[in-house]
């Protein structure tokens, strides 16, 4: 597998295919200073530095370079970034991409076997691995261990299977007439 490290090939790579995929702007009325392409390759850096994005806006503020590669007058404000990463990843256009992406890998020479096979996976999320929290781990674990506990949930809640149903009111308890005070005889 062919990898790179380099951020600047990086942005390069991905401004091509966001040159590729997307319309220059998002909206005909858009303020014209950052294209689609320019936008998708700083989602790239994003991924391939795996920064925020505050830190890919410094990152850029900070490399003149890095701007240049793909035509950035000015680095991308992160509230941009990532209203671009909303508008620009979505399970179509990702698709799509990775179409994209396959093809060009074929043309260059790489061997991928069949059309069905592509380079690259996402999840259905679109969330990766990284972003979910040690808690939301160990919560988790929790929650299926009590689950194993308790037995496998019918519809009707966490009664057993052969359980007579109860309409969904619950039946007050009845008190013992044992436990009552004896009442008075009546007087004569």
């Amino acid at each position: 597998m062919i990898t790179c490290k380099s951020p600047v090939a990086i942005m390069r790579a991905a401004h091509a295919l966001g040159e590729r995929l997307f319309d220059e702007h998002a909206h005909k009325f858009s303020r014209k200073d950052l294209t689609l392409a320019q936008l998708f390759a700083c989602l790239a850096l994003r991924e391939h530095q795996r920064k925020s994005y505050r830190g890919v806006e410094a990152l850029l503020i900070d490399c003149s370079d890095l701007r240049g590669a793909v035509g950035l007058t000015r680095a991308p404000d992160h509230n941009t970034i990532w209203r671009a990463f909303e508008h620009l990843v979505k399970p179509g256009k990702v698709g799509r991409a990775l179409d994209l992406m396959a093809a060009q890998a074929k043309a260059e020479g790489l061997k991928i076997r069949g059309d069905a096979v592509k380079p690259a996976v996402l999840d259905s999320t679109h969330f990766e691995s990284r972003h979910v929290s040690r808690h939301f781990e160990r919560r988790r674990a929790q929650s299926a261990k009590q689950a194993q506990r308790r037995g496998p949930k019918t519809r009707a809640g966490n009664q057993p299977p052969n359980a007579p149903p109860t309409g969904g009111v619950r039946a007050r308890p009845s008190a013992c007439p044992s436990s009552r005070s004896p009442s008075p005889a009546p007087a004569t």
